[in-house]
């Protein structure tokens, strides 16, 4: 068997040995990963595997000041950097995952390159925490000091450009007589207040607007908040010392107003007003309230909505009704990465506005409300627990609570319902009968972008729980010719985060140093009803982290425990992880999604409702943890049971939520999370885990479980650095 995909990271760059200093920096620096892999191809035919810290610590050695010609060497004349790392790469069909795993550790930094057909398909890389810390990753990115005030090892600007060739030049001359000496600390300076203004150019914005009228609505950044604007957002952009202009893509989206101008960009310099404004020029199509969403992206990353509602008509009533901000602040515009497709889903009260943004974009309302999306998704709940209840005579076993492995007569069983649900659901929402030309559009280009290359699909919604990854998106539904990829979560990234106003902008990066707080909350009753020890090993497996010291683990059982640590605002939980048994309702029963509940050991129910009540959203969690629900063998779990958790938990602070579509089988669910820790602990980012892990359990097991697991986070998220289970 051929090393697994799963087993792989797949998170590097590949350059080669002449690739300079300064072009790797620019590289990492454009993944928005400093601790992504930098894989180096060597004249000799081997690889060379290291990481930014690495190559800035060689440096270090040389000098302990930055200067252009040490940004202008090749990688090749770094002393000591590639030679003790060279390695052969191995074919992934000629061996075994555990054989590859075998030979990566006897390989030098315990790295080893993977090809596919001679190309780098992934590596397998064994973290050292102690190459990791310790080091300035934006070493790279300060200004490059003057010659005379080098301080220069012996082999340093000789051995960079070319020791014994034209490019040598006399040390002497460069070392500076006050060696050593500490430069001091840049000054903090306080960053500059500025705001995002739109302005309708040559209106008053007390006057209504006037049908047969074209106006011209413009976006600018701006030191101040100006009376004139119809709307405004502040602009807390932090910039990277390397970074002197800032560019913001805005798309105007309407269904009440013609816009005659194709997206714009506004470009924002490190202080100051923007060099220019995004204009737009729109026309009224009725009279009454019009709604103009305005959508700030930053390399194709949703950051920020501007809602503005404009009154066009008669006079007496002004010309602005309302201006709302939703999504993240500016200054996450830092920290995100770019995304192929992005999604933005606003509740409108009579349905939902979906704005696609990209390489395409398209905007369709859909005729749906709440309770018709809760019925529909309920219909496909109920199709995915039959499938996880699915029995094979003559026993009727349960298949998927028996193992991990199922025969392939049972997954094409499964395989066709599940495609069966999912291009049904798929048909409701784009394409009902109540449903017009511009949402049949919108269907349409996401199904043609999903058919072809791997995605990273970023969706913000308000009260749109779809279970994304099983919409099946064939042209039509053949029960003989199933297609896997043809599900949006065995192909694509999906990324899904609750739309709210002010979000939190988190970096990316969970930071494990000195050591990672995890939470485990458990039901140990689990262990009884299911006779297996699913509870006692996996606090066997966080026991054995914790011994390491790498994590410091503390384990809650009741309710009163994890509603404690959720009221403390000292609580410090990086990772919390729930195992244990749920219940939720639909919005027609009593109680509704406020009922929603974990139920801990004792058969102690925890509500959300208890949650608001005696662990406030006011007290936001410090550590900004990662909320993973692993609701097993569930009474009852809908999308709104996260509908009613994910928001909470956000509010908290949290960076974002993991849970499950529906009741999941207990073994499956421990496998899962064992799996899923492995990858996750080990530094992989979070969407790429969920990806690998699906398909995984899929290509190589025939279980399609892992298309249950829902992410409602930043699929760039990763524990940095890497803690090996």
């Amino acid at each position: 068997m051929p090393i697994a995909t799963s087993a792989l990271d797949r998170d590097f760059i590949v350059v080669d040995e002449r690739t300079t200093v300064e072009e790797v920096r620019d590289r990492v620096d454009a993944t928005g990963n400093k601790w992504i892999y930098i894989v180096v191809c060597l004249d000799n035919g081997q690889y060379a595997i290291l990481r930014l810290s690495e190559l800035i610590q060689a440096l270090q050695k040389e000098s302990e000041t930055l200067w252009q010609g040490m940004l202008n060497a090749a990688l090749a004349d770094v002393p000591n950097l590639l030679a003790p790392l060279a390695a052969d790469a191995v074919e992934r069909a000629t061996m075994s995952t555990r054989e590859a795993q075998r030979r990566a550790r006897k390989t030098p930094g315990k790295r080893l390159v993977v090809l596919d057909g001679g190309q780098v398909a992934g590596l397998l890389a064994e973290t050292q925490r102690d190459v990791l810390m310790g080091v300035d990753l934006d070493w790279l990115n300060q200004s490059p000091e003057p010659f005379e005030e080098l301080c220069l090892g012996e082999k340093g600007f000789a051995m960079l450009m070319g020791e014994g060739t034209d490019a040598a030049i006399d040390l002497g001359v460069l070392r500076a007589e006050d060696a050593g000496e500490e430069p001091p600390p840049p000054l903090e300076v306080e960053p500059e207040k500025r705001w995002i203004n739109a302005e309708i150019e040559d209106h008053d914005k007390h006057e209504p607007l006037q049908l047969g009228e074209v106006y011209t609505l413009a976006f600018d950044v701006d030191t101040e908040l100006r009376d004139v604007a119809v709307g405004a957002a502040g602009f807390d952009y932090h910039f990277r010392p390397d970074e002197q202009l800032v560019t913001l893509t805005v798309h105007l989206q309407s269904d009440d107003f013609e816009i005659y101008t194709e997206p714009q960009n506004l470009r924002v310099p490190r202080t100051g007003k923007s060099k220019g404004k995004a204009r737009f020029d729109i026309e009224p199509q009725h009279e009454g309230e019009g709604v103009l969403n305005a959508i700030f992206l930053k390399d194709g990353n949703f950051i920020q909505i501007l809602t503005l509602k404009l009154h066009t008509g008669a006079a007496g009533q002004t010309g602005v009704l309302a201006a709302e901000t939703l999504g993240r602040t500016l200054d996450a515009a830092f920290v995100v990465q770019p995304r192929d497709v992005n999604l933005i889903i606003q509740n409108t009260g009579t349905g939902f506005q979906i704005i696609m943004t990209g390489a395409v974009g398209a905007m369709a309302t859909l005729p749906l409300t709440l309770p018709e999306l809760d019925q529909l998704i309920a219909q496909v709940r109920q199709e995915l627990l039959e499938i996880v209840h699915l029995q094979v005579s003559p026993s009727l076993t349960c298949i998927y609570q028996a193992g991990i492995d199922i025969p392939s007569q049972v997954n094409q069983e499964a395989l066709q319902r599940l495609a069966k649900a999912g291009f049904r659901l798929y048909q409701r929402i784009f394409y009902s009968p109540a449903a017009d030309a511009q949402a049949n559009l919108l269907g349409d280009k996401l199904r043609a972008m999903a058919q072809k290359e791997m995605l990273k699909i970023q969706i913000f919604s308000q009260q749109f729980m779809l279970p994304w990854g099983i919409l099946y998106l064939a042209d039509e539904y053949d029960p003989e010719d199933i297609n896997p990829e043809l599900f949006l979560g065995l192909k694509h990234i999906i990324e899904h985060i609750p739309l709210q106003p002010q979000m939190h902008a988190l970096d990316g990066t969970i930071d494990s140093r000195p050591s990672l707080a995890v939470s485990l909350n458990v039901n140990a009753d689990i262990d009884q009803q299911m006779g297996r020890p699913l509870i006692a090993d996996q606090r066997s497996y966080w026991d054995k982290l914790d011994q390491s010291g790498d994590v410091q683990v503390i384990v809650r059982e009741s309710k009163d425990e994890v509603t404690q640590a959720l009221a403390d605002t000292t609580t410090s939980d990086q990772i919390l992880y729930f195992y244990c048994h749920a219940i939720s309702k639909s919005l027609a029963e009593a109680g509704g999604p406020d009922d929603s509940t974990l139920v801990l050991s004792g058969g102690q129910r925890l509500t959300l409702e208890d949650l608001n009540l005696f662990a406030s959203t006011r007290k936001v969690l410090p550590g900004a943890p990662l909320v993973f629900i692993n609701a097993c063998e569930s009474a009852e779990l809908s999308p709104l049971f996260y509908d009613g958790f994910v928001p909470y938990f956000m509010a908290k602070g949290a960076r974002g939520v993991i849970g499950t579509e529906c009741e999941t089988p207990a073994l499956f669910a421990a496998e899962w999370a064992k799996r899923f820790f492995d990858q996750f602990l080990a530094g992989k980012s979070l969407g790429q885990v969920f990806l690998d892990l699906r398909r995984e359990f899929y290509y190589e097991h025939h279980n399609l479980m892992g298309l249950l697991y829902a992410l409602y986070a930043d699929g760039d998220t990763r524990i940095v650095p890497g803690v090996n289970p």
